[in-house]
């Protein structure tokens, strides 16, 4: 059953990572099929549980518990304060079904502390560590390479000193004309009529679709009122990827942290 659940998972995993990166838009099918499957096989394993060498039938039921627990907090947190979007949060809560144990123990995940976090923890740790290895590093470096050219990237833009470094590691500084009909980033600025200047907007809040798209509306009229010419714009990492990735590594090695740290020792 493990094995099913590994197999469901990487599957529709790879499909989400495949649309997130072609239309940046997915549909809920892999994650309902992901949630669908991880209850029945979940159910499955409970009820063979006692015939396992790994897990009894109460160990189980508590990870499974605990696991679907951070799973679903994490997932609603992480949507809320905009550092997931909606088709990352929803991926995270039916894997959080799914991944409640390992299927074995080898390696690193035989140290004690893996007895005391859910999976779905070590899985979402390391989608955060390989977002933030791959995602930032490039911009800002991107970001450092046209200032050293001497380009100007904030002096027609109303920003402090934390949101100037937030937005050279989340985004960049795009033509106006290039910025249009994209669907792969989000503007970064507002035009704030009291100033009459323009303004980096909070570059984690996450919008709805609908939302998203009102907004660009205006802000590309904006665009056209005011003249502008460059625009900061949020670059969309590709969620699923790197949750794919979080799961696959946490599956063969668990949590990165302690791996690293397992071995230093």
């Amino acid at each position: 059953m493990l094995y099913i659940q590994i197999a469901t998972v990487i599957g529709c995993l790879i499909f989400g990572a495949i649309m997130d990166l072609i239309k940046r838009e997915i549909s809920d099918i892999p994650w309902i099929i992901m949630a669908i499957e991880g209850v029945i096989t979940t159910i499955i394993i409970l009820i063979f549980a006692n015939n396992s060498s790994l897990y009894t039938r109460r160990q189980i039921g508590i990870l499974v518990a605990i696991n679907l627990v951070v799973g679903v907090v994490i997932g609603y947190l992480l949507y809320y304060t905009g550092v997931m979007g909606g088709a990352d949060a929803k991926a995270l809560m039916a894997l959080s079904i799914n991944s409640s144990v390992y299927p074995f123990l080898i390696g690193a995940t035989q140290i004690e502390i893996y007895n005391y976090l859910p999976s779905i923890f070590n899985s979402f740790f390391n989608w955060l560590l390989a977002m933030v290895i791959i995602y930032p590093l490039p911009l800002l470096f991107y970001n450092i390479y046209l200032k050293a050219k001497g380009t100007k990237l904030f002096d027609d833009t109303n920003a402090n000193f934390a949101s100037k470094f937030l937005m050279m590691i989340s985004g960049y500084l795009i033509p106006t004309e290039k910025a249009v009909n994209r669907t792969d980033i989000v503007y970064s600025e507002t035009f704030e009529e009291e100033e009459e200047k323009w303004e980096i907007k909070h570059f984690m809040q996450v919008q709805e679709i609908e939302e998203e798209e009102e907004f660009k509306k205006e802000i590309e009229q904006k665009i056209k009122e005011t003249g502008r010419k460059r625009i900061w714009v949020k670059v969309l990492p590709p969620g699923i990827v790197f949750l794919l990735i979080g799961y696959i590594v946490n599956l063969v090695a668990g949590n990165m942290l302690f791996l690293i740290y397992h071995f230093a020792l």
